[in-house]
């Protein structure tokens, strides 16, 4: 897939232009507060809805303005369509089109799959669990199209089945109405605790496998998958885990098993890996861990999503670095911002684009 063009109207400080991209490399330059981020966030954003530097949307807005609105054209197996994503103040949600017809999000998010990775964003390891769940459900949600349904599912069975603890406490319901609704909840979570499982597996054996094959000197890193509820997928167990917990529930008015309380542990030899890796270290091991994902996406669908490297800077091994972008799953799209010249001179080897940043534009000053 490649995004060929892309526009928008009250993103950040981008001023209201249309861009053309290189199917392989795009390298936007420029000074500190330019808009170089904002770009790249920008084509994220055209992919997922979301942005990945901050969770409030409205920071995305342009100062004095109400609404955003970003426009792309994909390339994907000879096909060409338009997307757009756009934040209006008369809308509840986000306004979706894909070739000017809106369409709902589960449709929309398999359009396009950008997978980006920023130094200063190191929430995966050093965030809370919900960075790690939030990383788990946008990389099974890329390769599995009903995946966004079914979390849908046990997100409304689980705020009901709290709702109904708290009508319970409040004596407005009696404690054995939870009995059907427990089976709808188990239901619901074993689909989404089994592909959490699932993708954390397979993600944790890329990672190491990367690692090795770049002969990193931290050895030993594990992903771990510690699931909220049972770690198998027997109803029956799930049962029995919900009704040792009901009088503690009952007492904390919420649900104490399940998915919304899985996590991830990213551990050196048993211990946190956030407690004993320097920062550039944790850097390069985030740098490897989208690697992992890039051969995920490619593994499972067959196809390459584009890749965005914001802001390199000089704590990432730019050797470690140039060796990762050689071995880029075929076919791959970049697009990185970098302030350290013999990162830019490393991209500019083989054929790309180069775009100078100014005051929210940008401007193509070569292409090779």
């Amino acid at each position: 897939m490649i995004l060929e063009r892309l526009s928008s109207e009250n993103f950040r400080n981008l001023e209201a232009a249309e861009y053309r991209f290189h199917p392989a490399v795009n390298l936007v330059v420029g000074m500190n507060g330019q808009g170089k981020t904002n770009l790249l966030e920008a084509v994220y954003f055209l992919a997922t809805t979301k942005s990945f530097r901050t969770a409030r949307t409205q920071s995305l807005i342009r100062f004095g303005q109400s609404y955003l609105f970003v426009n792309g054209d994909i390339a994907r197996q000879g096909v060409t369509q338009t997307l757009s994503a756009g934040v209006d103040p008369g809308e509840s949600r986000r306004v979706l089109t894909i070739n000017a017809e809106r369409v709902p999000l589960g449709r929309y998010l398999q359009s396009l799959t950008v997978i980006a990775y920023s130094s200063s964003r190191l929430e995966i390891i050093r965030g809370g669990p919900e960075d790690r769940r939030r990383f788990l459900d946008r990389g099974i949600a890329s390769v599995e199209p009903g995946y966004l349904e079914r979390l849908n599912r046990f997100q409304r069975a689980l705020k009901q089945r709290n709702a109904l603890l708290h009508a319970i406490a409040a004596r407005q319901a009696r404690a054995s109405d939870l009995d059907a609704w427990d089976e709808e909840f188990l239901l619901a979570a074993i689909p989404v605790s089994a592909a959490r499982a699932d993708y954390a597996r397979r993600i944790s054996a890329l990672l190491g496998a990367t690692v090795d094959r770049y002969r990193y000197h931290v050895t030993g890193l594990t992903l771990r998958y510690l699931p909220g509820g049972e770690a198998s997928g027997d109803p029956g167990a799930w049962r029995q885990r919900l009704q040792e917990v009901k009088r503690q529930e009952l007492r904390s008015r919420m649900t104490l098993v399940g998915p919304q309380r899985d996590n991830v542990a990213f551990e050196l030899e048993g211990r946190p890996a956030a407690e004993v890796l320097s920062g550039g270290e944790l850097k390069t091991i985030v740098l490897f861990l989208k690697f992992a994902k890039l051969e995920h996406f490619r593994d499972e669908t067959g196809e390459a999503a584009v890749f965005v490297l914001d802001d390199i800077d000089a704590e990432l091994d730019v050797d470690i670095l140039e060796a990762v972008l050689l071995n880029l799953p075929a076919a791959t799209q970049l697009f990185a911002t970098s302030a350290k010249q013999s990162v830019i001179s490393a991209l500019e080897t083989g054929p790309h684009r180069r775009f100078a940043m100014d005051g929210g534009r940008a401007v193509e000053v070569s292409e090779h």
